[in-house]
């Protein structure tokens, strides 16, 4: 009886390990990469985003879109851009670039929370890991590892010029299709963290949310209105009245809105290039 019994133990057992599911971490975000946009003529964003707004256009690369041209913010942050004739009247984001250590696992995380995923991560034109998702309001969610060969990389220390309005991207705005509080996708599954919310009462429907990446302190707004070209890269500045003096000597036929204290209170100053495409000042410190 006892070996009987030790025998059905032993068949049982390895059929017992593979039932059981190994739990995947979600591996670290370690902020915001770079946001593509489309741009009617590339000349459009030579113009603005390289003369107006003083960043070095670093290379260029190809994409299943197209040619990409990327213009550095600094060396582990991007803004580039798609040519297409009719960027007006399309929604402008391409897709906003989010950096992790192991893009497979990110990759695999996220296929073992249901979201639909690709077979394999891939190999960009500029030579970095990625794969892409939709989050709920249909942006493209790129992750992305800079590889050591890489254009990106490649570029450390370089096209950094000193004339650029800012040095840093502090977050990104997002289109949302409903603002909600517990967002299924971004803290269900990538478990940001609610930083602020507008209004602060929860029994009203939030209108604004700040969302931190948790890794970092970086994050993304989720804003009303809804409008689908309301996603914007926003930039941090040191002092809002030489930003607002730097763009006023340099402006051709770019026009500048009026600065706002917003609702953290800390000085805003809302932009939009030729396309309508948004931009976005903050400084780091409410008003005083």
């Amino acid at each position: 009886m006892k070996k009987k019994y030790f025998l059905f133990i032993l068949f049982i057992l390895p059929q017992f390990a593979f039932s059981q599911e190994v739990a995947i971490e979600r591996p670290a975000i370690w902020g915001i990469a770079k946001m593509t946009f489309l741009v009617s003529d590339f000349q459009v964003a030579r113009d603005y985003y390289g003369r107006f707004l003083g960043f070095d256009e670093a290379f260029s690369y190809p994409s299943v879109l197209g040619k990409i041209i990327s213009f550095k913010v600094n060396d582990r942050q991007f803004l580039e851009f798609i040519e297409d004739r009719q960027a007006k009247d399309k929604k402008r984001l391409v897709s906003i670039s989010f950096e992790t250590e192991n893009v497979d696992q990110m990759r695999q995380y996220l296929k073992s929370a249901g979201v639909k995923v690709p077979d394999q991560t891939s190999i960009d034109g500029a030579g970095n890991e990625v794969f892409m998702v939709d989050d709920p309001s249909g942006n493209h969610i790129e992750f992305i590892d800079f590889k050591a060969n890489g254009l990106h990389r490649q570029s450390n220390g370089r096209f950094l010029s000193e004339s650029r309005i800012s040095k840093r991207i502090h977050h990104a705005g997002l289109y949302a299709e409903t603002i909600k509080d517990n967002d299924p996708f971004y803290v269900g599954i990538l478990k940001f963290k609610e930083m602020v919310r507008y209004p602060e009462d929860k029994s009203l429907m939030p209108t604004i949310l700040y969302l931190s990446m948790g890794d970092c302190i970086e994050n993304i707004e989720h804003y009303s209105p809804n409008d689908q070209n309301i996603s914007h890269p926003c930039f941090l500045v040191d002092d809002m009245q030489e930003t607002i003096y730097t763009l006023k000597e340099r402006k051709v036929n770019e026009s500048l809105d009026k600065p706002v204290i917003g609702k953290g209170r800390r000085w805003i100053l809302n932009l939009k290039n030729s396309d309508q495409t948004r931009v976005e000042f903050t400084e780091a410190f409410c008003v005083r």
